[in-house]
């Protein structure tokens, strides 16, 4: 057996505390099955003194994380500190330079700085693992990096984010609203204080960017993905959802239409019994469509100290093994500029208006959507329900015969402009498939 694998941990938080007692705990497993040992060389975190799951003293400590790339005896960096610029991307940058294996869960770094950390691992031929980054235990990096190099992959569509699928399963199960959905969240400890990311789009439309540089040969980037969060969604929308045979969730998608990529991160309908349709709390599930492998769905937990550290240990023994893969599976001047979306498909929409309680409004409201190409295919409107604040006007929910968006953005605009409607009306796309 060789010398072990001297590494080196920066961020002591949830993550990285279950990084360390993972590591400690299956230290013999990972001996006896996979031959390595390995060996703890340094820790370091913003503070030293706060009280965390483990005894931090039994290692040595860095007051700075750079140092634990500058150190000649470590050779391997798990960056656990988060954020996509300032200490993490230093420590990244230092790591790959000085050939150092780098570790990292950071989903934002590799969206943001994918292209110079593929030129920088390919001109020191650096190991770098990401597997944590997206879907947290879900082996999704390593099915794209690996399982399936060689498969033609026609799309992929995602519950990337469990922040916000936990407020969407509260708010249609629970009859929870999005403020009580989403305080319940932070309570848990499964939404931050600062929940911005997570119900905005951002954080799965990283995930996304991460898993198109895998798929399509793109360099990662947030360029061209249409980005909609969920903090719009009543939860009278889940109940008219349900009625039509659907569930709302937060669904992250890439699509290879007539050669034109079209990606998307959007509040979404899809089939409640559907892969994606019945997940729920924080779980994440991933169904990527192949050209001769079929559909694959991949399901798990998506955040979280086991399923995260547990996914960052895979990286260990890629490591260890030296299994090493282009980083986003091609060569760096292989990988192409983030392609803007350019067409405009047409599929069925949800709409919502919250309509005028007054004679003609319904004829109003139609001849509008008419007059901009939109058929309605079902529709609910209920006499007598309305919104606290919204005493004169009554929820009108539609589903749309295929149409594409500029129609209804078109629609959309003049309606706001009448005394029709109060509230911003809301679409949001139904997926058909039955993934």
């Amino acid at each position: 057996m060789n010398d072990p694998i001297k590494i080196g941990i920066a961020g002591l938080g949830t993550i990285g505390s279950g990084v360390i007692k993972n590591l400690l705990r299956n230290k013999k497993e990972l001996e006896d099955k996979y031959h390595f040992r390995f060996q703890i060389s340094g820790i370091s975190a913003f503070n030293k003194n706060k009280v965390r799951s483990f005894d931090v003293n039994q290692f040595t400590w860095f007051d700075n994380p750079i140092d634990l790339a500058k150190d000649t005896s470590i050779d391997l960096v798990i960056e656990l500190i988060g954020g996509e610029s300032g200490t993490a991307y230093d420590l990244a940058i230092e790591a790959i330079k000085n050939k150092k294996g780098l570790i990292t869960a950071n989903k934002a770094l590799i969206s943001s700085h994918g292209k110079e950390l593929s030129e920088l691992s390919s001109s020191n031929n650096s190991f770098i693992g990401y597997e944590a980054a997206v879907a947290g235990g879900i082996p999704v990096i390593k099915t794209l990096r690996g399982g399936l190099i060689l498969d033609k992959i026609n799309g992929i569509y995602g519950i990337l984010n469990g922040t916000s699928n936990f407020i969407l399963s509260r708010m249609s199960e629970a009859d929870k609203s999005f403020e009580e959905a989403l305080l319940e969240a932070q309570n848990l400890g499964y939404a931050e204080a600062d929940p911005s990311f997570d119900i905005n789009g951002l954080d799965a439309a990283h995930k996304l960017s991460i898993i198109n540089s895998l798929c399509f040969s793109e360099f990662p980037s947030l360029e061209g993905i249409s980005v909609q969060g969920i903090e719009n969604i009543l939860t009278l929308d889940h109940k008219y959802a349900n009625e039509f045979g659907y569930n709302i969730k937060l669904i992250g998608s890439s699509s290879n239409i007539e050669g034109s990529l079209r990606k998307e991160v959007s509040p979404t309908l899809v089939k409640i019994n559907s892969s994606l349709g019945s997940v729920s709390n924080v779980s994440n599930v991933v169904c990527i469509n192949t050209e001769y492998s079929g559909t694959l769905v991949l399901e798990g937990e998506g955040a979280g100290e086991g399923p995260t550290s547990s996914s960052v240990l895979s990286d260990v023994v890629d490591f260890a093994l030296d299994i090493k893969h282009h980083l986003f599976n091609k060569k760096h001047n292989k990988l192409t500029a983030p392609v803007s979306n350019k067409n405009f498909i047409e599929r069925c929409y949800y709409l919502r208006v919250f309509l005028a309680d007054q004679k003609g409004a319904m004829s109003n409201l139609t001849s509008i959507l008419g007059k901009n190409g939109i058929s309605i295919d079902q529709v609910i409107q209920r006499g007598g329900i309305h919104l606290k604040d919204e005493k004169n006007f009554t929820p009108v929910i539609m589903l749309t015969h295929p149409i594409d968006s500029e129609s209804i953005d078109s629609a959309f605009s003049e309606l706001i402009n009448t005394d029709l409607i109060s509230m911003d009306p809301i679409f949001l796309p139904v997926l058909k498939d039955n993934l």
